[in-house]
């Protein structure tokens, strides 16, 4: 019996034997090779070495071992490969679900054919799923929801995806989310628990307040500079809600927002803030920092988010509805305005670009930073040109471009006329959106927001 009908025979999920029925259509390029200490095979693709070239068990083991989480029941591991991170994983974790994601038939075909796998493909707590689009990794997404998870994303999985698989622009995005969480989990803890001691009332309880009305997005990039005084005669017809970067550059122009959000679990949020007597509703993230929430005046509203489990577990509880983050205060911002009901959202200051070498407007507390780093990449802006951006920036323009193809009945439109391209919203000069806010009729945001926090 030769390797491949061997793991085959070995599977127990029909669904994936039917899978591998079908012929591969991957437009990939993959080669495997002898390991040049041991011999192992360690597998190439699209041009990229998947482990290392001198012992891949020993990179696997590596890899592996630094991720264990004696907190989480699930790991989701992307990237089959051939085998090796699946098998130290359950050596390390044998009464523990493993989720693998293989985006390619292929390289399982060729990872059966290789070697005997019997043991990964026939133990019960493996499950392989094949997600060669976004809907079905959407579905996981959700499913997982209900764990406690811990995903294990080698690079060189993520780097031999090609730049226009919008699976990558995920993986990245969870990446970002996973080293923050690593790198602050003690810090959100705190926050968490301080600031479910200041909450006035649940952002949810403005879900579907304001449908058919419209909303402005003031986010902090350089082109807030030109566009930020076309709020004045917007704020009587328009929802504003700003960043907490962008609120001084408001500020120093006299213009209040409706309200300021913020989810930066770090102590610059404060700084951002302090001094400025903010009086408005301050919406934040449960894990923000609570100093900022705590010495906040005006009326203070929770965000529980998805993906952190004391959030979840709290709005389960509670009844309260989750808010996807995305990653960045705008996303988080985005989908926050998005559950509110607005028909029109338009963005203000969302380059997800450098502009002239700037990172930020002038007066955020963001500070206004020049761009000389070598990893910066270009990609084209809304006049024609080209500017550039970072890795981390261009993983919130895909998180933007798609939440708007799943929220078709809503319209966005981006007045950064030097920042990036956003698919789904289309470049509106600033002078045409003031333009026909002068046909729209005055809305009392700030009494509907107020009587909230007197029930």
């Amino acid at each position: 019996m030769n390797l491949l009908k061997k793991n085959v025979n070995s599977i127990k999920n029909g669904q994936l034997k039917k899978q591998l029925l079908k012929s591969a259509n991957d437009k990939i390029e993959i080669s495997i090779q002898e390991s040049k200490i041991n011999g192992l095979p360690t597998l190439i693709l699209n041009g990229q070495y998947l482990y290392s070239q001198y012992n891949p068990m020993r990179d696997a083991e590596t890899f592996i071992k630094s991720q264990l989480d004696p907190n989480v029941n699930v790991y989701c591991l992307f990237g089959f490969g051939l085998g090796y991170h699946v098998k130290v994983l359950l050596e390390n974790e044998p009464n523990k679900r493993v989720f693998v994601i293989e985006p390619y038939l292929t390289c399982f075909k060729a990872a059966l054919e290789t070697l005997d796998l019997t043991d990964i493909l026939s133990h019960p707590n493996v499950n392989i799923y094949f997600l060669e689009n976004i809907s079905k990794l959407n579905n996981l997404l959700n499913e997982l929801l209900e764990y406690k998870v811990k995903w294990l994303i080698p690079n060189p999985f993520v780097k031999a995806l090609p730049n226009n698989n919008p699976i990558k622009h995920i993986l990245e995005e969870i990446k970002i989310k996973e080293m923050s969480f690593h790198r602050f989990s003690s810090l959100m803890e705190k926050n968490f628990w301080n600031n479910l001691n200041y909450m006035d009332i649940t952002v949810d309880k403005l879900f579907d307040l304001f449908k058919g009305k419209k909303a402005v997005l003031v986010s902090s990039g350089p082109s807030l500079d030109k566009t930020v005084d076309a709020l004045k005669e917007l704020r009587k017809k328009y929802f504003i809600l700003a960043v907490g970067s962008a609120y001084k550059v408001l500020k120093t122009k006299g213009i209040e927002p409706h309200a300021v959000v913020i989810s930066d679990p770090q102590n610059e949020v404060y700084r951002q803030l302090a001094g400025l007597n903010l009086s408005k509703p301050l919406i934040y993230l449960s894990t923000a920092c609570y100093k900022a929430v705590r010495y906040h005046k005006g009326l203070k509203i929770a965000a529980f988010q998805k993906g952190y489990p004391k959030a979840e577990m709290y709005a389960k509880q509670n009844g309260c509805q989750l808010v996807d983050t995305g990653g960045s205060v705008a996303t988080t911002a985005f989908d926050i305005l998005i559950k509110m009901g607005f028909s029109e959202i338009v963005l203000l200051g969302q380059d997800l670009a450098y502009a002239k070498d700037r990172s930020h407007a002038t007066h955020s507390t963001s500070g206004v930073r020049v761009a000389t780093d070598k990893r910066l990449f270009s990609i084209p802006s809304n006049n024609g040109s080209v500017v550039k951006t970072t890795r981390n920036l261009f993983v919130y323009l895909k998180w933007f471009e798609r939440k708007i193809a799943e929220t078709k009945h809503i319209i966005v439109k981006n007045t950064a006329e030097q920042g990036a391209v956003i698919k789904g919203a289309h470049f509106v000069p600033i002078s045409d959106i003031v333009s026909n806010a002068k046909k729209l009729t005055e809305f009392p945001f700030d009494e509907t927001i107020k009587s909230l926090g007197n029930q």
